[in-house]
């Protein structure tokens, strides 16, 4: 019996030891204060455009043979670029998750283009050594626990989408909402994010565009509201109201374009560029976008059927600036998008695509009183409307770049005279979720002719094979070919004047998404 007892007593002796080290020994991991999160983009191109000024090999942006300098030549351009792009989260403990800072930074650069400088988009020649770190987002976002808000404060992604992009992906921002096609890009400012009801979300935003001098009233400021619910559990339904305080009379902005409605920098992105009446060159506007937005079964929740559309209205006034604040025009103009997509197969990546473009144009001419043409961020910044959810490599843009970023129709508005453009794409996984590839045609119409020129921009056809080496490890290669119509038998559609000869790109690409 006593030796039972001491069985016994022992027996719970340990039982006891091992309860005390069990918390140990399951116990999860802290979770870490600094996160890191990488994106590195590795593109080798071949191509017969090439910009044919030398002080703009470093990076060229805008439309494609604009002002960028941007054509086709007899030769073939080879080269190879490299982007990398690393984010940094720092959560402390000690705040226990009511504070995170995001800062997101970025380096690029051509292979053999430059060592020992300083500036951005160069550093890959030999020996490196460049001061080439560009800073995209420095911000803090509020978060308290449990609660269905948050506000984001400091230089952060600014994006015509109601969801929070620091959580949200980027591909989420293409293909809902307004597609980033009037804004994309990033912006100092603070939003308000909040979960209203179990099915309706809002962003409340503002937004200092630009700053000239901080003694006079003479910025660019942009407030946000906007507001989306899922009316039932297929149909996401949404609106927005934005303004924009234009009172920067086209100065400041990128280097000497300026910025604004009457700015180079209009015309550089092949956005609408007002020519003023004779005698003024300075002006002020109040600028509004009114839009309404659905979608049914985004991503594919739940049938084989997803579909989606936008309308957005541009309204406003142009006025002098001058005491009697006389007007110049008024603004109204339409923009219309709408998509439908049909997957076939078991993956995402087994599907056909249909898009549609629309943007009312009008030569840019406000002799009667009135623009009739679609404005967006690309009259402010460059590239601010990055619209590229229809898959197009020449004739619209790509946003697979690094340094080299310009197609046909690189704003919407297509420099003020419209578009109608139309997009299929057929994809296809040949191994489900590790080789796909798709085959698509995109052709486009001016809806105001050009002098001299006709309506007919150009079709492309392009192609893509993508095979994922690993998990976020991605090869592809891509092709395209635009034939080119008779929108460029206009002097006033190139820079040198002269009608082009068909682009064509040809491009591979080792992208790796980092945790």
């Amino acid at each position: 019996m006593r030796s039972i007892l001491v069985t016994f007593f022992l027996g719970f002796l340990f039982a006891g030891y091992l309860y005390t080290q069990e918390p140990e020994r399951i116990k999860e991991p802290a979770p870490k204060e600094l996160q890191f999160i990488g994106y590195s983009f590795t593109r080798m191109t071949g191509s017969n455009v090439s910009p044919t000024n030398d002080i703009l090999q470093g990076q060229v942006i805008g439309r494609l043979f604009g002002r960028n300098s941007t054509n086709t030549i007899p030769q073939t351009a080879v080269y190879a670029e490299q982007r990398f792009v690393p984010m940094f989260i720092y959560t402390p403990s000690i705040l226990d998750g009511y504070a995170v800072f995001r800062g997101l930074f970025k380096i690029d650069y051509t292979w053999g283009d430059q060592a020992y400088g300083v500036g951005n988009n160069r550093g890959g020649g030999l020996n490196g050594g460049q001061i080439n770190l560009q800073t995209l987002m420095a911000n803090v976002d509020i978060r308290p626990p449990g609660a269905e808000w948050n506000v984001v404060l400091g230089l952060q992604r600014l994006f015509d989408n109601v969801r929070d992009p620091n959580i949200n992906t980027l591909q989420t921002a293409q293909t809902s909402g307004y597609k980033l096609s009037y804004w994309g890009t990033q912006a100092v400012g603070i939003s308000l994010y909040k979960n209203i009801t179990p099915t309706l979300k809002g962003r409340l935003g503002y937004f200092q565009l630009w700053e000239n001098e901080i003694r006079q009233d003479d910025d660019v400021a942009l407030w946000m509201l906007d507001l989306e619910g899922r009316v039932t559990p297929l149909w996401e339904v949404g609106g927005n109201l934005w303004y924009v305080y234009d009172r920067g009379k086209g100065s400041g902005g990128i280097s000497v374009l300026g910025q604004g409605i009457n700015s180079a920098l209009a015309e550089y992105n092949g956005a609408t560029r007002v020519i003023l009446p004779a005698g003024l060159s300075k002006y002020e506007a109040d600028l509004f976008w009114i839009g309404g937005h659905a979608s049914y079964n985004r991503d594919f929740m739940a049938s084989r059927w997803w579909a989606d559309a936008y309308v957005m209205l541009n309204l406003g006034k142009i006025d002098t600036g001058l005491v009697d604040k006389s007007k110049i025009a008024d603004v109204f103009a339409i923009g219309v998008n709408a998509a439908l997509n049909y997957k076939y197969g078991m993956t995402q990546n087994d599907k056909i695509a249909v898009e549609f473009q629309y943007t009312s144009g009008d030569n840019n001419s406000i002799s009667d009183g009135t623009l009739n043409s679609v404005l967006t961020g690309n009259i402010y910044g460059s590239p601010v409307g990055i619209y590229s959810s229809h898959k197009a490599l020449l004739l619209f843009p790509d946003p697979q770049v690094v340094n080299r970023y310009y197609s046909a129709v690189h704003d919407i508005s297509n420099m003020g005279y419209g578009v109608t453009a139309g997009f299929i794409n057929l994809h296809k996984d040949f191994i489900p979720n590790k080789l796909s590839a798709k085959l698509g045609i995109a052709s486009a119409l001016s809806n105001s002719t050009p002098s001299n020129g006709g309506s007919y921009i150009g079709t492309e056809i392009n192609a893509e094979v993508k095979y994922n080496l690993k998990v976020f490890l991605t090869l592809s290669a891509s092709a395209g070919y635009l034939t080119l119509g008779d929108f460029y038998n206009s002097p006033n559609t190139t820079d040198n004047g002269q009608r082009p000869k068909d682009p064509w790109v040809f491009f591979t690409t080792l992208s790796w998404l980092m945790f």
